[in-house]
This record gives C-alpha cells, sequence and structure tokens, in this order.
C-alpha cells in the first residue's frame, strides 16, 4: 500500500506512436516528520525527486535526435529542470506555482502570474471539449500567447541543486486561455514552461501539442490500474509487486501501443503489427474472424469480446477491464498452443 509509480513512456512525434516505456520508478510513499522545516525536507529523498530519477534513467538523446520531457504541474520544480538541463534534453512543463518570483526579459523581479499577464498575443485556435458532469459539451476559443522569463534557483534548494552548479533557467512560456467562456463553467487555462524556441504561433501550437500528448500516460495507468488490476493482487510488499509491474508494464505498453495503431490507423493489417502466435490463438477461440483481412482496430475489438466486451453499436469502444480479460484468455491459448508444440516436438525425435 502506498507504492507510487512514476513512469516515462516514449512517443514519436513523427510517427504519432508510443514506442515504449523509456524509464520507470517505484516509490513508497512515508510519512512527513512532524515540524519538519523546508531545509530539512529539502536533504532527504522526497516524492518530488522521482521527476529528476526518471529523467536520469533516461539519460541523453543521440546527437540527431531531440527529447522532450512533458510534465504535468507535479514536476513545476526547479531540481527536475536542472537534471533535464545536464541530460541536454529539452521540457514541456505545465506551472503550478504561478505566485514564485521571476525575471523578465527587462531584468525586473515580478511573479510569474503578472509575466503571463504582459505576454504577447500570437494567434487563437478552437478546441472542442467533451462534456462532463454537470458541464455541456462546447467548443472553446482559445486564445495563444507567450513570453519569455528567467527562473533562479531558490534560496533554499536541496544539496543535490548546489552541486549541480545551475544557477538560472531561462524558459519561454506559452498562455493558453479560453475567451468567452460560459457562465458557470471554469475557463481553460494552461501555463506551460518550455526550453524550445518560441519565433510564432507555429512553435507555440508545436508546444501545445507536445502537452495534449501527455494524457497517454494516464491512458497508461488506466491499463495498468484498471486493466491488467496491479492494484488488485495479493502481494503487498514493494520487494514482490516490483517484478510484478515490470513485467505488466511490457504488456501494458504493447496494448496501449495496438489501441493508438487501431484509432489513428484504421486500415492498418492486424498481420503487419500483431504477433502471428496471437493472431493464430484468436482464430481458434473465435473461428468465424477473418485473421487475413483483419485489421488492427478490428483485433482489438475482438480481443475485448473474449473478455465479454459485447460490440454492439451503442457499446462505443472497448474499455480496458474487457481488453484485458481477453488478453488474459488469449496468453492461456498461447501457453496451451506451445505446450502442444512441445509435445509433438518430444514425439517427432
Amino acid at each position: 500500500r502506498g507504492l507510487q509509480q512514476h513512469s516515462c513512456l516514449m512517443y514519436s512525434c513523427d510517427s504519432g506512436q508510443i514506442l515504449g516505456q523509456a524509464g520507470g520508478v517505484l516509490y513508497k510513499r512515508k510519512r512527513v516528520p512532524k515540524n519538519e522545516t523546508r531545509k530539512q525536507r529539502l536533504e532527504r529523498y522526497r516524492e518530488s525527486s522521482l521527476w529528476g530519477e526518471v529523467v536520469d534513467q533516461v539519460g541523453a538523446p543521440p546527437s540527431d535526435s531531440t527529447w522532450v520531457h512533458v510534465f504535468d504541474r507535479g514536476g513545476d520544480n526547479f531540481e527536475a529542470m536542472c537534471h533535464i538541463k545536464q541530460n541536454h534534453c529539452d521540457f514541456v512543463i505545465r506551472a503550478s506555482k504561478l505566485h514564485r518570483t521571476v525575471v523578465d526579459e527587462g531584468g525586473e523581479e515580478i511573479s510569474l502570474e503578472e509575466a503571463t499577464e504582459r505576454a504577447e498575443v500570437l494567434g487563437s485556435y478552437e478546441l472542442f471539449v467533451r462534456s462532463r458532469p454537470g458541464v455541456k459539451a462546447r467548443t472553446a476559443k482559445l486564445e495563444v500567447s507567450t513570453t519569455r522569463v528567467t527562473f533562479r534557483a531558490p534560496r533554499i534548494c536541496s544539496s543535490w541543486v548546489k552541486k549541480c552548479e545551475i544557477k538560472e533557467i531561462t524558459v519561454n512560456v506559452v498562455i493558453v486561455s479560453e475567451v468567452d467562456a460560459p457562465k458557470g463553467v471554469k475557463p481553460i487555462r494552461w501555463v506551460l514552461l518550455t526550453t524550445l524556441e518560441i519565433r510564432s504561433f507555429q512553435d507555440a501550437w508545436q508546444v501545445i501539442d507536445h502537452y495534449e500528448q501527455r494524457w497517454l500516460i494516464e491512458e497508461y495507468h488506466k491499463v495498468m490500474k484498471s486493466g491488467c488490476s496491479v492494484e488488485g493482487h495479493s502481494l503487498r510488499t514493494a520487494e514482490r509487486m516490483e517484478p510484478l509491474i515490470g513485467l505488466i508494464g511490457v504488456i501494458g505498453v504493447r496494448l496501449l501501443q495496438l489501441k493508438l495503431i487501431g484509432r489513428h490507423q484504421k486500415q492498418a493489417r492486424a498481420k503487419t503489427h500483431v504477433p502471428s502466435k496471437w493472431l493464430e490463438a484468436l482464430q481458434l477461440a473465435r473461428a468465424n474472424v477473418q485473421i487475413k483481412k483483419m485489421t488492427v482496430y478490428e483485433f482489438f475489438r475482438e480481443l475485448a469480446k473474449m473478455g465479454g466486451f459485447l460490440g454492439r453499436k451503442s457499446d462505443g469502444e472497448p474499455g480496458w477491464e474487457s481488453t484485458w480479460l481477453g488478453f488474459c484468455r488469449l496468453k492461456n491459448l498461447l501457453d496451451s498452443l506451445e505446450m502442444a508444440e512441445r509435445s509433438m516436438r518430444k514425439k517427432c525425435g
């Protein structure tokens, strides 16, 4: 209980696909000592340190590549930024501490919130926002502006930050703000910090697109929790959970890859992307399925049907619980096929 998983998925902007899991750290949340000072907290291992640890695991990119770390508000800290800079990577981080002091381009010390209010407007675009409980679906009008600020190292910081000797980090700030939001609806507002260059609306749009892909890590966590049922296993110690999460993580990434291919490439053939043994096992389970003509999208739905998904027009897309249950049954068939093949090989000498 209290075991946290911090993972890093590698996503290709060129292909629009997940390439795999680049790194990950397991951490057991501990109780914070009473009356602990900020200086004492910074000297011990903290949950916020995990962001930098994962960055160090991933390491530096090849000379012909650019790696961009995309963090939500949890990764908005100077120490994590230092780790990214030391590994010669770029970042897009959603800001959480708008009250902190920064230095603007004129050398004036102001709050980050004030800096966003002085930002230059680059353009606007529209975004369809799905409905959620109590809020109707709408098309939001979003204004994009940008500015440039410098973060100085905190006066009270960890010993690691002192040793790395990075005194300041200059970033571009991309602000996405909803204009004329409906009454009673909280307007959309993203403040994104990035080391990528911003010279035009297109550059800002690329940063926004990077951040919008961050939802993939949330989808991956759904695979692990809702689908693979990591929390449903009877293992209760970190030492026993770690190998299980490592194994299930590989399967989870593979299933998420297939789901994305099926969603974005409707005509992609299953025989090109799905292991041939998986297709062979699926044919045994569902004799009426045409494997040769099957697409990845159809394979994913058939896999979910093995887990209880009915696949009616009103059912929408399959969830992770039925998909994972279907994969477990497919895995049982794969094990049976392997045992049968071994038996045949022994008989044939």
